[in-house]
This record gives structure tokens, C-alpha cells and sequence, in this order.
């Protein structure tokens, strides 16, 4: 078990759990708490904080081992590498707060054109930038996404 499982194994379904409640979860907290949901008890920042560890993560991981950097981090990056892989091997939805009952929120492991899936991949940022909050250890970042490379 690597530490982004134990995260979610941790935190499963906890609305206190910032990194694994997306935004759609405010509609889910409003109807059981009548008020709206303090949007730093969301997950959306704190993406922004786990994709940049991803990509300092990726770089540090692929520098020099490459002749276009960019373009071999890119493939580790994307929405759909992110769902797709990581977010389907983990099963996070199983794990995640989020709006299950809004039929516009797709609950599949897989992108689509048309269909917002994007909410997985902030998760699975989100959650890497609550377990680097958690330990500040870099190196056990970098070696979790170099697991994720393999998969």
C-alpha cells in the first residue's frame, strides 16, 4: 500500500476532508446542512498546489533523461493520464464527496470529449498536494509518482 492509498483509505468519504470534496459536493452539504459549503473546504486550490508538485515531481524525475522534457512530462500530466490510470487504479470515486446524485456528473474512469470528467483528475492533484501538506517530504512525492509512471 503506497501513501496516496492510505490517504484515501484514511479519508474515504469524510466531507472534512478537503482534498477529496469537489466543488459539486456544496449542492450534497447544502441540502443536508442548509447552508452553503465554505468554498476552502473544497478540493479546487488545493489541485492547483498538487499539480504543481506533480509537475516539479515529473521534471525532477525526468531530467536529463530525456531529449524534450516537456514532452515526455506531458504524458504523465494530463487529465486523461490522471483518470484514466491513476484515479482508475486506486478506484478513487469510490472515495471522493461529490454530487453522486447529479446525472450530469459523469462516474466513469474515462474522458470524454463532451462529458466534464476533470473533477477526478483535481481529486488525484488535490490529494497529492494534502499528502506532501501532511509529511513535507518530497522524495516520498517523487517516488509515488515515479510508481504511477510503471502503471
Amino acid at each position: 500500500m503506497d501513501i496516496f492509498e492510505e490517504y484515501i483509505l484514511k479519508y474515504k468519504r469524510n466531507p472534512e476532508c478537503r482534498a477529496l470534496t469537489c466543488k459539486s459536493y456544496g449542492e450534497v452539504y447544502k441540502r443536508e446542512h442548509h447552508c452553503d459549503i465554505d468554498p476552502k473546504a473544497t478540493n479546487y486550490e488545493l489541485a492547483t498546489y498538487g499539480d504543481a508538485l506533480l509537475k516539479f515531481a515529473l521534471c525532477s524525475l525526468l531530467l536529463d533523461k530525456y531529449e524534450q522534457l516537456s514532452k515526455e512530462k506531458e504524458k504523465y500530466e494530463t487529465d486523461k493520464f490522471l483518470i484514466e490510470t491513476v484515479a482508475k487504479h486506486y478506484r478513487l470515486l469510490d472515495y471522493m464527496n461529490f454530487d453522486r446524485d447529479n446525472k450530469q456528473i459523469p462516474q466513469c474512469y474515462e474522458t470524454f470529449e463532451n462529458e466534464n470528467t476533470k473533477y477526478i483528475a483535481t481529486t488525484v492533484e488535490a490529494v497529492l498536494g494534502a499528502i506532501y501538506r501532511q509529511n513535507a517530504d518530497f522524495r516520498k512525492i517523487c517516488e509515488l509518482v515515479e510508481s504511477w509512471m510503471q502503471f
